[in-house]
């Protein structure tokens, strides 16, 4: 499945600087495992909003491009029932769960919050964080797909000290769209 979203390439994109990503050379039983929320494996921004997309869109992965193009031909990576019961999901998300700092009315806005410790000497920090939010609207058939991320947030009072993303990526991501919907129509 991470082959089919591309996780195990670098994103093939029309500029020469491409992150490569980081996965085991040997996978194992505990590899599976760990990657299944994320850790032991490392791609791109573009990864996720790319496999993010295409996990909202209806199930079907389109390649990546900086330029207008005319629509390209995508490969079906989820069924369509499955990305309808992601999107399901991820309104929850944004309507009762962690991320209900990026709902904006009128929008149906969808999203996961994600908070990972970063990984320092072999280990991973209690301190250092990286939080993200991707989204999507409008939430019944989503026409843009975004992702914050944003590294090591600082609690400040207004997030009574948190630094998850539901305090930070999220409100962000919110933010972002109720200032950009209105002008994308």
């Amino acid at each position: 499945f991470f082959k089919q979203l591309g996780f195990m390439d670098s994103m093939q994109i029309e500029i020469p600087e491409r992150a490569h990503t980081l996965v085991p050379h040997k996978w194992k039983p505990l590899n599976h495992m760990t990657a299944s929320y994320g850790h032991g494996i490392s791609v791109s921004p573009l990864h996720v909003l790319v496999a993010g997309g295409a996990m909202i869109n209806g199930g079907v992965l389109y390649p990546p491009s900086l330029q207008k193009v005319a629509m390209p031909i995508g490969q079906r990576v989820v069924s369509a029932q499955t990305s309808s019961t992601l999107r399901d999901m991820m309104r929850r998300v944004v309507t009762v769960g962690t991320g209900k700092n990026a709902n904006v009315e009128g929008y149906a806005v969808i999203g996961k919050t994600g908070t990972a410790n970063k990984p320092q000497q072999g280990t991973y920090s209690e301190d250092a964080r990286i939080t993200i939010f991707l989204s999507g609207f409008p939430g019944h058939a989503p026409r843009y797909v975004m992702l914050v991320m944003l590294d090591e947030p600082t609690g400040i009072e207004a997030t009574y000290g948190q630094t998850g993303a539901g305090w930070n990526a999220a409100p962000t991501s919110g933010n972002i769209i109720k200032r950009i919907a209105p002008i994308l129509g």
